[in-house]
């Protein structure tokens, strides 16, 4: 009876143990300027306590900002799904640290980027493909006179903003794609070559 009760005693602590649980509180970026806190449970077994199974759960998602025009664009608690992650369109990251008890050591993984966007600006007349955080193209202003050592660049126009360029001589747009309109560029380079013409 005595051998009886003490197996029942054994199967019962170890069922405690694999009933024990514990909470790990963390932090993930949320959005561009704010974060949300997250919790997840670990439930001990023969190898891990509960709150190291607590860690393992512990991940923040975000968006890979790598992929140009990504559709995904979530922040937040929790591994990426599976569809999102095979994708390639989001990123995990360990809200844990093995070395640590310390939650803010490792809160707040998932840094907020920028998202990269597609868009077209004119150059010489064409469209021309461009990448960036947010629309920008430039042309030469209507005062331009061609005083600038760039001017050959700064009159063909392009992807970015006129921070290369004299400012005066410069405009920037970023309204839409194409915002440089070819209308901006013929109005530039008709007097322009035409003072060419009368010079040679």
């Amino acid at each position: 009876m005595q051998l009886f009760a003490a197996s029942l005693l054994v199967l019962f602590s170890i069922g405690y143990v694999q009933a024990e649980t514990q909470e790990y509180a963390f932090t993930c970026v949320s959005g561009s300027d704010s974060t949300a806190d997250c919790t997840v449970s670990g439930e001990a077994d023969l190898t891990d306590d509960a709150l190291a199974a607590a860690k393992a759960l512990a991940f923040c998602s975000m968006p890979d900002n790598s992929v140009t025009d990504n559709e995904y664009s979530v922040y937040g608690c929790g591994a990426c799904a599976d569809a999102a992650d095979v994708t390639g369109t989001c990123s995990s990251c360990d809200a844990y640290d093995d070395d640590s008890d310390n939650a803010d050591a490792v809160s707040n993984c998932n840094t907020y980027v920028e998202p990269t966007i597609s868009f077209q600006c004119y150059n010489n007349g064409t469209s021309s493909a461009c990448t960036g955080t947010s629309i920008s193209c430039f042309i030469a202003s209507d005062t331009y006179i061609g005083d600038d050592a760039t001017d050959a660049t700064l009159i063909a126009g392009g992807c970015g903003d006129c921070t290369a360029y004299v400012a005066a001589n410069c405009d920037a747009c970023d309204t839409k794609s194409l915002c440089n309109n070819a209308v901006r560029v013929a109005s530039i380079m008709g007097p322009l070559l035409a003072l060419l013409f009368w010079l040679h």
